[in-house]
């Protein structure tokens, strides 16, 4: 994935820190129940079907759930955080699912994958001592470009798949059983879904119609941007506004003692693991 410093320009202020993450020191993972469901739910990136509560991660932002039938697991992710959902759309994520429960990284999906930061259309140019877009106008560009980048999310890599060292490129409704899908809704949310057959991360898949317990790990965990070098020519704000923050884009980051611009980045990540669900009530 190429970088180029521009790209920062197009996320939300707050996506990029001057310091350490906020939310305080991590917590261990949580653990939550899966919700049974009688009917596979359509992967299509529509939270239509969705009736049941989410779980909220105060530290991702994310909100989740993990459900399951006697075959597959599947987990919906709602994000409203308009930071947290470019770092989840341009940057690319990977759901990492095990079957101990402690987040071992037996398995991993990366969905969506990292676009070409290149390729992502630029905002309108203003000249100099002229106002920054309002809020307004701020959300609208971001929500047209995510959609824009969205329409391309088709396919996703499968990592550690049947012991492969090497990621495995496979369509986001693959034959495999594994699908996934990635839309923005009408209110603005960015919904995620995957579907992954439990024959994928259990040897042998156990049997919840009788009772038998079984845990799956979760991590949803961000990726992160090469940052740029801190010399003059790799300051994005050398053309905005004569250097400043521009844009309403201000708090973000900022220059060092000498002049030089510093970049800190935090991306998003949560860990947690489910008890999967025999029927409908467990």
């Amino acid at each position: 994935m190429r970088f180029s410093p521009f790209w920062l320009a197009l996320l939300p202020a707050a996506a990029l820190l001057g310091a350490a993450p906020a939310g305080g020191p991590k917590v261990p993972p949580g653990k939550i129940k899966s919700v049974f469901v009688a009917t596979p739910p359509t992967i299509d990136g529509q939270a239509t079907e969705w009736t049941d509560s989410l779980q909220y991660d105060a530290n991702s932002k994310l909100q989740y759930l993990v459900l399951n039938d006697g075959r597959t697991m599947y987990l919906r992710v709602r994000i409203n955080d308009t930071p947290t959902q470019a770092k989840f759309a341009y940057l690319g994520t990977v759901v990492w699912l095990d079957s101990t429960g402690r987040n071992q990284q037996q398995l991993g999906i990366r969905f969506p994958l990292p676009v070409d930061l290149e390729s992502l259309p630029k905002g309108e140019s203003r000249p100099p001592g002229a106002m920054g877009p309002s809020a307004a106008e701020r959300l609208a560009d971001h929500q047209t470009r995510l959609r824009q980048v969205l329409l391309n999310a088709k396919e996703m890599e499968l990592l550690n798949f049947r012991g492969s060292k090497e990621p495995v490129l496979a369509d986001a409704q693959s034959l495999l059983g594994v699908k996934a899908a990635i839309n923005l809704d009408a209110q603005g949310n960015l919904i995620h879904e995957l579907a992954v057959p439990l024959r994928l991360i259990y040897k042998r898949v156990p049997n919840l119609a009788s009772g038998q317990a079984a845990t799956v790990g979760v991590t949803l965990a961000g990726m992160k941007p090469k940052m740029p070098k801190s010399d003059s020519s790799s300051d994005p704000y050398s053309s905005m506004n004569g250097g400043g923050m521009g844009g309403g884009m201000g708090g973000g980051y900022g220059r060092g003692m000498r002049g030089g611009p510093q970049y800190t980045f935090s991306t998003f990540n949560l860990r947690t693991s489910a008890q999967l669900a025999g029927q409908a009530g467990q």
